[in-house]
């Protein structure tokens, strides 16, 4: 009796291997690290979301059929776009009193260190025509083992990042001042930019200016005047004053450090 095509097209899928399992979880773990990084902005998935488009074609081709060159292609698809902005993604884990944005990066590690050694064991097991792992059974295998470790490494890394966050949270101090104050500028970080992104004070005045994160993310007031540069952090979902007096007129460029490549950045115009 012939086989029908349906059965023909199961036999050529074959059963879920382990390789197989990693890569489509690693997928669905990049797209939830995006929405973590965003601080779940639909504006900033969108921005992220079409590097999503190759991991998705190529999860689809593996699911339909297995071929050696699909298991490279999805491992490669799922960690390219954390492994380019790595030089980012470096920075966001220096702060982890950040907790979306530290959280996002390290979920988007666990995605690569996934997906990588799965696409690549999938592509010699299968060029070598080796038998693959069931998915079921791979969880107890040095493969396994390192896959549980990573998860594990990353969820304890996340809870250390909601310590230090309720940590800050619950220790910032300051906001007054035992002088007048002539002026006071209120900005907005919200949507990864400053809002005024360009505002004016006055020369030989003390100005308070007053910046209040609506993002879910950290964000920095950074500047440079007369050689040395001045940060202020700014805890995502907090109010922050600071001072500021400029004995000369000029314009001063600032920046948000994490953001600065997304242009979240400002002028202050001294007259």
């Amino acid at each position: 009796m012939e086989a029908t095509e349906p059965e023909m097209a199961r036999k050529a899928r074959g059963p879920w291997t382990f390789n197989r399992l990693l890569l489509t979880i690693a997928f669905f773990d990049l797209v939830l690290a995006l929405l973590v990084s965003g601080g779940f902005s639909p504006g900033a998935f969108l921005l992220y979301g079409a590097f999503l488009i190759p991991g998705l074609v190529f999860i689809a081709l593996l699911t339909w059929r297995p071929n050696p060159w699909f298991y490279l292609a999805t491992g490669i698809s799922v960690s390219y776009l954390f492994i380019v902005f790595l030089p980012f993604i470096i920075g966001g884990l220096a702060n982890p009193a950040s907790p979306y944005e530290f959280s996002g990066d390290v979920l988007g590690l666990v995605a690569v260190f996934w997906a990588l050694p799965a696409g690549v064991l999938g592509f010699l097991q299968g060029r070598r025509r080796t038998a693959q792992l069931d998915a079921r059974s791979g969880w107890r295998t040095r493969q396994g083992l390192y896959a549980l470790g990573v998860a594990f490494v990353a969820i304890g890394a996340i809870l250390t990042s909601a310590i230090a966050y309720n940590h800050a949270a619950g220790t910032q101090t300051g906001g007054g001042f035992d002088f007048q104050v002539g002026a006071t500028v209120n900005v907005t970080a919200q949507n990864f930019a400053f809002d005024p992104s360009t505002f004016t004070v006055s020369n030989h005045t003390f100005t308070a200016i007053v910046v209040t994160n609506r993002d879910a993310v950290l964000h920095t007031f950074t500047y440079d005047f007369n050689g040395q540069t001045y940060t202020h952090d700014f805890l995502p979902g907090t109010t922050t004053k600071f001072l500021v007096f400029f004995a000369v007129s000029g314009s001063i460029p600032f920046w948000c450090i994490p953001h600065r490549s997304m242009g979240m950045t400002g002028t202050i115009t001294v007259s």
